[in-house]
């Protein structure tokens, strides 16, 4: 069974189309790299696929539930984190991921030891009773991370979720994603760090004006764009985009 299934999606913003037909899945286990230019619509994918967008036409379905039509039940399998973090800046650390866990009807002692796990991971420990307002931009893509990572998900939505995080963190962070998918879970992720896609994705599919133009693991997408075997990602990327 399909963990993500996007098919046929169309968006548009005014006269501006976003989405042109986009179709791909994601697998249990897999890391999906999502890449294209900027405007390529990987930004207004992962918002249908967490129901912050509806798309004009086509199906995002999460685990079979139609992200439109059964969005509670597709949203109870996501840990997302987004472009641009927005979080309740009035809470302390620790007061939000207890919101989170509340609203995920987690049991608290499970999140409490979620809790002590990821922010001693992401070397968070001394701001637990900081002020969502009072973090710089990567603590509080370690505090999204610990939320998404801590509700147990069968699929994560992750775009750009590194931003700004040092590279202990990056490294804590992989980790964890790694072992995540290797129990099942579906990771989708969009990046522009290509060589961190490169290592660390297992499929790639690059998207240009809202369509998939080529999709595979690095070997078959050298294959597509025609390029030697000592090509990178980078490479390759440039050379299908610019085709």
């Amino acid at each position: 069974m399909r963990s993500i299934e996007v098919v046929n999606l169309y968006k548009s913003y005014g006269k501006v189309k976003a989405l042109n037909g986009l179709t791909f899945s994601v697998y249990p286990g897999e890391i999906y790299g999502l890449l294209g230019p900027n405007g390529a619509g990987k930004t207004t994918t992962l918002k249908i696929l967490v129901g912050l967008l509806r798309p004009d036409r086509g199906t995002a379905k999460i685990c079979g539930y139609d992200v439109s039509i059964n969005r509670v039940e597709a949203l109870r399998l996501v840990g997302y984190i987004p472009e641009n973090p927005v979080c309740f800046q009035n809470l302390t650390v620790k007061e939000f991921l207890e919101f989170v866990g509340a609203l995920r009807r987690l049991d608290r002692e499970k999140v409490r030891e979620a809790m002590d796990y990821y922010l001693s991971g992401f070397e968070l420990e001394d701001k637990r009773d900081e002020l969502i307002s009072n973090l710089s931009r990567g603590m509080l893509q370690k505090v999204l991370a610990t939320a998404a990572f801590m509700v147990k998900p069968k699929v994560l939505i992750l775009d750009e979720p590194m931003a700004g995080m040092d590279p202990e963190a990056q490294h804590f962070f992989k980790e964890e994603v790694k072992k995540m998918a290797s129990q099942g879970v579906a990771v989708l992720i969009s990046s522009h760090i290509l060589d961190m896609v490169e290592k660390f994705c297992t499929r790639v599919g690059i998207i240009n004006r809202g369509v998939l133009i080529a999709e595979g693991d690095l070997e078959e997408l050298k294959v597509k764009a025609e390029s030697g075997e000592e090509a990178s990602l980078e490479e390759v990327f440039l050379k299908l985009v610019g085709e």
